[in-house]
């Protein structure tokens, strides 16, 4: 049996225990499809990628009643998908059923699909990244694509260039279950939503916030 066949069927297994009853190859065919992917690229005329990392990254996806399966994953940002493979050599992935019960567990974040709101009302919906959820503190993002347009040259002397894809990573913070309160990457955001306790003050005196991990460690600092 060749390393295809065995991957499609290690896949089913693992949704069968998702759904706690038996499932053949027809029934995930069916409205909650598993999609064979080719390997993606990005679209002909762009320069950029769709995916939030290029290689895929090792990890875990969980189906939330503890059965869990090893494999290798990115996200596509374009088609809003989480791509699967068993071995990171496979020439070819997978795309599982958009369930709010399968989250793929990576090195710094998870990866996720839920539904919210904004302190706006507006909803979002999508995969997330899970940067820090604990303490009534989630610390989430929003990988959106953002395209570029293309610009032809103005002179003779220039070169068009053509359109790029890239993409918007847009932070959210969340207390005590309520609404997603759309952060930047700076200090101040911050403050303005921690300022609730004395000693946070001197920490971001002491402390700078200037990536995704400054802001988990300033999270675990706050629910001391």
């Amino acid at each position: 049996m060749n390393s295809k066949i065995i991957n499609t069927l290690l896949l089913i297994f693992f949704l069968n225990g998702m759904y706690g009853q038996q499932m053949d190859s027809n029934a995930l065919f069916g409205t909650n499809k598993m999609v064979f992917y080719s390997k993606s690229k990005t679209p002909d005329g762009y320069t950029g990628s769709p995916f939030l990392t290029e290689n895929f990254k090792s990890g875990i996806m969980k189906d939330g009643k503890g059965k869990t399966m090893k494999g290798f994953f990115r996200y596509d940002a374009v088609e809003d998908v989480v791509q699967v493979k068993i071995n990171k050599d496979d020439s070819k992935s997978y795309v599982l059923p958009k369930l709010k019960s399968i989250i793929y567990e990576l090195d710094n974040y998870s990866i996720f699909i839920d539904q919210f709101q904004d302190e706006k009302g507006k909803a979002i919906n999508g995969y997330m990244l899970d940067y820090y959820s604990k303490n009534n503190l989630r610390f989430l993002a929003r990988p959106n694509p953002d395209i570029i347009p293309a610009k032809p040259a103005k002179t003779g002397y220039d070169k068009d260039k053509p359109a790029h894809l890239d993409i918007d990573m847009v932070y959210y913070v969340q207390k005590d279950g309520g609404r997603l309160h759309e952060v930047r990457l700076k200090a101040k955001d911050f403050k303005d939503l921690f300022s609730d306790k004395s000693k946070m003050e001197s920490y971001f005196k002491e402390n700078k916030i200037k990536d995704e991990q400054d802001v988990v460690a300033m999270l675990e600092f706050y629910a001391e």
